[in-house]
């Protein structure tokens, strides 16, 4: 993302889940290492709005990343949980992105 190799697609649900999640203690982030990553999406990211998914989530909070990835072509969702997500072609891994990311 520094880099300019990808942007990552956000919006402020997303923003603000990532602030809860990174802020949970057992990570023990600093609130200046935290403000300074957010910063950087916001920087060299994309804000998207959702595109309305009829797809099934287990977890309601998994949908807003689905959605704005939706947003815009050529897109990824990457997780460590493509479980949770529908079996398309734009939900990959970490390891499947990197693969991909070298192709380019």
């Amino acid at each position: 993302m520094l880099c300019g190799v990808i942007a990552p697609l956000f919006d402020d649900e997303i923003l603000n889940e990532y602030h809860d999640v990174l802020n949970r203690p057992k990570f023990n982030f600093s609130k200046k290492l935290i403000n300074q990553f957010l910063f950087a999406i916001t920087e060299n990211g994309v804000y998207s709005k959702r595109v309305k998914s009829e797809e099934y989530f287990s977890d309601p909070k998994d949908v807003v990343f689905y959605e704005v990835a939706m947003s815009k072509d050529n897109a990824y969702l990457v997780t460590g949980n493509t479980k949770h997500f529908p079996k398309v072609s734009i939900v990959v891994t970490p390891a499947e992105m990197i693969r991909i990311i070298e192709t380019l």
